[in-house]
């Protein structure tokens, strides 16, 4: 039996990947076996949401993401026959601006070049990746997990103990079915082809840049790759036509590629071709034991609305700071029984949203379809999340969940602490700057009991509260810390280590140190 790492993630893929990366910053010891023998050629995954990159952002990597984004790349729609359609529609950006909502906008990177930057940063913190490498068998009970794994190039098997497993192996992976999680939603709906091909296209974009172009003579997406003349075409087909993934040969995609483009006196080469499915579910649980779920194991969307991947970074940004604590001891168990309360009920009004907005996109899906959702904002589906129950002390406040309006949040705990411009030792920054560590207590300008409350606690527990009077400590030049986060000049929020608010007094309390622990106490579940 093998010395074993404290976490061991199955699937080495985005939602791995970033697991391994946030466990790694907060000094989990952990190892990542992954079947593949490289991270995705494919890049089905590459529009990372602002609240993604808020995310991203906090563990450092937010420079070299945007450095990926090609020059060739704008923020522009496109709509038409093909690209040398002369009444070709151009339209506004995917992610519209975040000002008011945020200071980190969205980014392009494609999956295959993000993942490069996520297995750099995880082993530099300590991670273990193992690629062509795959679980063969794992069991549990209370104290732990033991897992077999196998390495697929020399057949050397080794067995280790670990405290907790992550299931991050897919759509398709082995764990949630040994498992006996089943899942609802519709199911498959649609077949589609990714085919990366290499062309020059200066003569029809002529200076012009987009983000994707959708060209109905092929019903299907142009999206640029890179600065090189890479670029994607992602296109629907039909098996009930008869239409096949193995009739995708070079003939064929070169033949589409000049119905898209609409010219067809130009060279093409093809690089890859790969078929996947639109699909819509969500498990039945996220937990097992000691066995979690995250990303497409968990849930799988349609791309409309580009919620899929990032709701999976999302998952693992809230399971590993509670996995953290439990396993350094400075939290009690049931903490991590709190990451299927919060992020089920959140993933299944998600799935929602994208399937509400792939309906309203192909009107032939609405009877395979369960009735569709009033569809909200893309931005409230991201930033306005509404946890129902969970690892927080509720105030009173009922909010409509399950996704708030983010442009005028509540404050209340359960829901991400707001974006405040601030000014910390005469530098523009944001409340979310101040975030992503450990505990952080916002208190105003006569929030001292609050203020003396933290240090009080963070002296006895031993786990830094660090803690802010907004307008003495950090100033707030706009004068809305009182409006976005729902408190008076004497009142406070606890803002957890992934950026929600766990507890708000919204004014003074004379017992502000027992009230303070008691919810500090309640959110880790510690007795």
């Amino acid at each position: 039996m093998e010395p074993g790492p404290s976490v061991i993630v199955v699937g080495g893929s985005l939602n791995g990947l970033t697991t391994a990366l946030l466990l790694a910053k907060r000094g989990v010891r952990c190892l990542v076996v992954e079947r593949n023998s490289s991270t995705t050629v494919q890049y089905k995954f590459r529009g990372i949401s602002p609240r993604s990159m808020e995310i991203y952002r906090t563990l450092g990597i937010e420079p070299e993401i945007r450095a990926q984004q090609p020059a060739a790349q704008s923020e522009a729609l496109v709509r038409g026959k093909n690209l040398n359609d002369p009444d070709l529609k151009w339209g506004g950006p995917a992610w519209p601006d975040v000002g008011g909502i945020s200071m980190v906008a969205n980014a392009t990177c494609d999956q295959d070049r993000l993942e490069p930057i996520l297995i750099e940063h995880a082993r530099r913190l300590g991670a273990e990746i193992r690629f062509a490498t795959e679980l063969v068998r794992f069991r549990q009970d209370g104290n732990g997990v033991e897992a077999r794994i196998r390495n697929l190039e020399s057949g050397d098997e080794q067995t280790f103990e670990a405290d907790y497993l992550v299931a991050a192996d897919g759509a398709n992976g082995k764990i949630r079915q040994a498992l006996g999680i089943s899942r609802q939603g519709p199911g498959e709906l649609q077949c589609w082809m990714n085919i990366i091909f290499e062309t020059d296209l200066s003569r029809e974009l002529q200076g012009r840049k987009f983000t994707s172009a959708f060209v109905t003579d092929v019903n299907g997406s142009i999206l640029p790759r890179d600065d090189g003349g890479h670029w994607l075409l992602a296109l629907q087909y039909s098996p009930e036509r008869g239409e096949r993934a193995e009739d995708f040969d070079d003939a064929h995609c070169v033949d589409l590629i000049r119905k898209a483009v609409g010219r067809a006196d130009f060279k093409v080469s093809i690089v890859d071709a790969r078929s996947w499915e639109v699909a819509g579910y969500v498990a039945d649980r996220f937990r097992q034991g000691r066995v979690f779920l995250v990303g497409d194991n968990a849930h799988r969307m349609p791309p409309t609305g580009g919620f899929g991947g990032n709701t999976g970074i999302h998952d693992a940004h809230n399971l590993a700071w509670k996995l953290a604590l439990v396993l350094k001891g400075d939290a009690g168990p049931e903490l991590v029984d709190t990451y299927e309360l919060e992020r089920r009920p959140i993933a299944e009004a998600t799935l929602a949203q994208a399937l509400a907005r792939l309906s309203a996109w192909f009107k032939d899906l609405s009877q395979r379809l369960p009735p569709g959702v009033p569809i909200v904002d893309d931005y409230d589906v991201v930033f306005g999340q509404i946890y129902p129950e969970g690892a927080f002390v509720p105030d009173g406040d009922t909010v409509p969940g399950p996704f708030e309006d983010c442009r005028h949040p509540s404050g209340r705990p359960g829901s991400r602490a707001p974006h405040l411009v601030i000014l910390r030792n005469g530098a523009k920054q944001s409340t979310l700057d101040l975030f992503g560590d450990g505990f952080v207590l916002l208190s105003g300008v006569q929030g001292e009991r609050w203020h003396e409350a933290a240090r009080e606690i963070s002296h006895g527990a031993g786990i830094a509260i660090t803690s802010y009077r907004v307008g003495t400590d950090i100033e707030d030049p706009e004068n809305r810390w009182k409006e976005k986060y729902g408190v008076t000049d004497a009142g406070a929020v606890l803002v957890r280590p992934d950026g929600i608010i766990g507890w708000r007094a919204k004014s003074a309390d004379r017992s502000a140190g027992e009230v303070l622990e008691r919810a500090w106490s309640q959110i880790l579940a510690r007795q």
